[in-house]
């Protein structure tokens, strides 16, 4: 299990802060992201406490979501509680670095993509659809780490 996802996750835990931005809303321009990541017991896996802050009044806090991604006996899992639906979201990796929602999980079509380009730089990508509809990428939060 060396140098999978949760390896290289836990090499930089801590305060990671970027953008969050939504590749198809050109009229909503780029949020601040702030992301913690923090080692689970037994280094098993890592829990994010995610935020994305919006520059206006109506919606200030456009995103809030504390995920945990951990090693299972079924490979690896993320579970996703967030202020976008009202149940804990199951997701398994079907692809490197790929979550898709389980079957039945989820109140709309979802899937998490995470990605480490660099040793202390994550992205974390919502991306959602309508039901019945295909699932296209929302929300990539780009950060990184700063303490």
């Amino acid at each position: 299990m060396a140098d999978d996802l949760v390896d290289q996750l836990l090499a930089q835990t801590g305060l990671h802060i970027g953008t969050d931005r939504d590749p198809t809303n050109d009229d909503r321009g780029p949020k601040a992201a702030r992301i913690v990541v923090t080692a689970l017991p037994g280094r098993c896996g890592v829990m994010f406490d995610y935020e994305g802050l919006a520059q206006t009044e109506v919606r200030p806090q456009a995103h809030a979501e504390h995920a945990v991604l951990a090693r299972t006996p079924n490979g690896l899992t993320l579970y996703s509680a967030s202020i976008h639906s009202p149940v804990l979201v199951e997701l398994r990796e079907t692809a490197p670095g790929h979550f898709d929602a389980v079957e039945g999980a989820a109140p709309f079509p979802m899937a998490i993509r995470i990605e480490v380009p660099s040793s202390r730089r994550f992205v974390y990508s919502w991306l959602f659809g309508e039901p019945g509809r295909e699932i296209t990428v929302r929300n990539i939060g780009d950060v990184t780490l700063v303490d």
